[in-house]
């Protein structure tokens, strides 16, 4: 990389020299990656190849990268469209508006000062319940947000896709490593708290110890595959296993791209859409004002 790369970021060579002072490679690049990529690292270090989740990594990541691209080109033109409107909405508002009032109709400005202390509360409450949502929605268990995350349209059919590529690409890694099931819930139980896995062996750990059968809650559970619990109920051997879920996983892959794809087409008409909608309001609430004042003017 340094011979390829030209100059070196600090943050690699800060990596370098951890390396030569004999850390391990996962544990550094924890704060370069997202949480889920690295727990994928970090169960792989232990317990399998590095390789080959280096390589599922880069191309989940590329992805995730092409597709973020992606989405701000969608987005520049309706979004620089709702700036221009924004700001002759508010040009009209606060400068050409009120001194048409003024001639037009005085008495009516004191009507125009609370519909601006309506705006303002409207504006305000909105900022609050957004504030308080997403603190709840923070506060919820990853277990919890699995499931909400697929009742969101659009999104949701793509996080389908996402969880079931990465529950069966990591579970065929742990199947591989031929680890028991006791020895693979406490494997997950050594992630961070606030990972989904370390979340679903935790749940899966306490429907054992009540002497339940984890099958009926895991189809309880929408971001689940159902493919998962027929691979799991088979009864086939730790070999054939693993290669069915890595199959699988490859599958769900290109079912992400896919559905990633359709999402992103969808992005460009809703935004428009929106912008349409906000013009004609924005426009109204200009030219109704105007046209109250000059029909008053018209009668007296």
């Amino acid at each position: 990389m340094r011979t390829v790369g030209g100059d070196f970021p600090d943050s690699l060579q800060d990596i370098e020299r951890e390396l030569l002072a004999g850390a391990e490679l996962v544990p550094l690049l924890a704060p370069y990656l997202q949480p889920n990529v690295y727990f994928q690292l970090q169960l792989t270090t232990t317990y399998g190849a590095l390789a080959p989740a280096l390589k599922e990594a880069a191309e989940l990541l590329r992805l995730m990268a092409t597709q973020r691209q992606k989405l701000r080109q969608l987005m520049a033109y309706p979004l620089g469209l709702f700036v221009s409107m924004a700001g002759l909405f508010v040009t009209l508002q606060v400068g050409i508006l009120p001194q048409l009032q003024q001639d037009l109709a005085p008495a009516t400005t004191v009507g125009v000062n609370w519909t601006h202390y309506l705006w303002f509360g409207g504006v305000a409450l909105a900022v609050g319940g957004l504030v308080a949502g997403w603190r709840w929605w923070a506060r919820q268990p990853s277990l919890q947000l699995a499931s909400l995350y697929l009742r969101v349209p659009y999104v949701g059919r793509i996080c389908q896709a996402y969880y079931a590529y990465y529950l069966t690409a990591n579970l065929s890694q742990l199947v591989q490593s031929g680890l028991s099931v006791k020895q693979m819930m406490g494997v997950l139980q050594q992630l961070p708290e606030r990972a989904l896995l370390h979340q679903l062996a935790r749940k899966l750990e306490q429907q054992l110890a009540a002497g339940q059968s984890p099958v009926g809650w895991l189809r309880g559970q929408q971001f689940i595959p159902r493919q998962l619990l027929i691979f799991l109920q088979k009864g086939s051997t730790n070999r054939q296993l693993a290669r069915e879920l890595r199959a699988f996983s490859t599958l769900q892959y290109r079912d992400l791209v896919r559905r990633t794809e359709r999402g992103l087409a969808l992005v460009q008409p809703i935004l428009l859409g929106v912008v349409a909608l906000l013009i004609v309001g924005a426009y109204l609430s200009l030219l109704l004002p105007m046209y109250q004042n000059l029909q008053g003017v018209y009668n007296d």
